[in-house]
């Protein structure tokens, strides 16, 4: 299963939970579940959490399970694997049966020593669930040591306090059909191309009588990630710079989602939602692409396996630069500890763990970025089979250019994925004027206000 998808359908399901409703619920529930719950850390953290505290032979230590519940596993398992092989007393054991969304589950009082969330932070923090995780940082030799992109650890704070951290690091490229570029006596742009010379390409290589099309797919994040790159919206899902507002009624957003739909209205490089279906175009846009007859589509990691079946020639592109900068949107799953958990120790070793070099190159394996900066993670891009004959340096610089996903401080996340964004979304393929969502806009703002002062963000 694709994360992009495993977000949206997890975000759905979510969107069943009335936030705001279950506050008292949810403090209730956690109350008792954490409550004297042993531990194997005491209430502050281990002096060395990336540097076991004892030094007793890793042969001679207690063995721990650490349970992790998730919707999906997939490349995850690769870094397990390697945790364990680092830490062999410690074995990490996945939870894929959840109930509607993980944080149910641990309502529930299920075992849980690591949670991949999939809605936001809202139902977590104001059920008091989840363990605080900055002493633990401020301690660990392996993160406080780690270069790391300005602003990394904080981008995943929310009321100035560290809940959250990254399992991955999933930059979003522009796939590009090479054939199609020779067929239509086009050259590879440089990876400092932008908007203009793609939506120049796109018209180039379309021919709707040949059934050729410029685009395939490239709707939402396409259209956030423009947004940013304009400098219309500064965070990911047409956020403002402290997450606190959506700005998808601004003037300049809205211009944004204009030019993102006329690629359809408009210039016609993609196909309408009737046109696709006559022409069998419909489902994941990179299996369109398969096809063999669009020029661009959006991709990552997640499509790497669909895309070995292309019997044509393809490579990459990092996205556009806008009229303020190039911005890709770093999909970045968040993992947490759970106050209840009985190894808090040990979570947060698999926690440090990620941030080192052994792990980043596990990602980088998967097609992955990697957020630690080190020359020797630079290099090893090139070293992959996952990359090999491609546009390495285009990988490279997706991998750093901004910006992670501000979901963990988005208040009222499945309210804003459910009724502004997804709108909006179908609005650019299908037509409409983006205007008449303003009201929807408003009133998310108005709820994620009070969801904010309710946590005391």
């Amino acid at each position: 299963m694709k994360l992009r998808k495993r977000l949206v359908r997890s975000y759905r399901m979510a969107s069943l939970i009335a936030v705001i409703a279950l506050l008292p619920l949810l403090a209730a529930c956690s109350g008792g579940g954490s409550e004297g719950t042993p531990s194997s850390s005491a209430s502050s953290p281990p002096p060395s959490a990336s540097e076991p505290s004892s030094e007793t032979p890793a042969a001679e230590r207690d063995p721990v399970t650490l349970t992790v519940l998730a919707w999906f596993i997939g490349p995850n398992q690769a870094l397990f694997d390697k945790f364990h092989e680092m830490y062999p007393w410690i074995t990490i054991e996945a939870n894929t049966n959840i109930d509607k969304a993980v944080v149910n589950n641990v309502i529930a009082g299920e075992k849980a020593d690591l949670v991949f969330l999939d809605a936001g932070l809202s139902q977590w923090l104001s059920g008091d669930l989840l363990e605080e995780l900055s002493p633990y940082i401020e301690k660990d030799p392996r993160i406080q040591g780690t270069v790391m992109p300005d602003g990394f650890l904080e981008a995943f704070r929310t009321g100035g306090k560290q809940w959250v951290l990254p399992y991955s690091d999933i930059p979003m490229w522009v796939v590009v059909n090479k054939e199609m570029l020779h067929k239509y006596g086009l050259e590879m742009p440089g990876n400092d191309w932008t908007y203009d010379d793609f939506l120049e390409l796109a018209k180039q290589a379309t021919d709707s009588a040949a059934n050729d099309w410029g685009v395939s797919g490239m709707v939402d994040e396409f259209t956030n990630m423009l947004a940013m790159a304009n400098g219309s919206a500064p965070n990911y899902r047409y956020m403002n710079e402290d997450r606190s507002l959506s700005l998808a009624n601004t003037p300049a957003v809205l211009e944004d989602l204009k030019w993102s739909q006329e690629l359809t209205t408009k210039w016609h490089v993609r196909p309408s939602d009737l046109e696709r279906e006559k022409l069998g175009m419909q489902g994941d846009p990179v299996e369109v692409f398969l096809q063999g007859n669009s020029l661009f589509t959006l991709g990552a990691d997640w499509n790497l396996e669909t895309l070995k079946k292309a019997d044509f020639e393809w490579d990459v592109l990092p996205m556009p630069v806008g009229k303020a900068k190039q911005a890709t949107i770093h999909q970045t799953g968040l993992i947490a500890i759970p106050k209840a958990s009985k190894y808090k120790e040990e979570a947060f070793l698999y926690l440090s763990f990620l941030f080192s070099k052994e792990a980043q190159k596990v990602m980088i394996e998967n097609g992955s970025g990697a957020w630690v900066q080190d020359q020797e993670l630079h290099d090893y891009y090139a070293q992959v089979p996952v990359w090999q004959g491609k546009n390495i340096d285009a990988v490279r610089r997706s991998s750093e250019i901004c910006c992670y996903s501000p979901d963990p401080s988005v208040a009222d996340l499945v309210t804003l994925v459910d009724t502004v964004n997804g709108p909006i979304a179908g609005m650019i393929t299908k037509g409409g004027d983006f205007s008449s969502r303003i009201p929807a806009v408003e009133a998310y703002n108005l709820k994620a206000a009070e969801t904010r002062k309710a946590l005391g963000w």
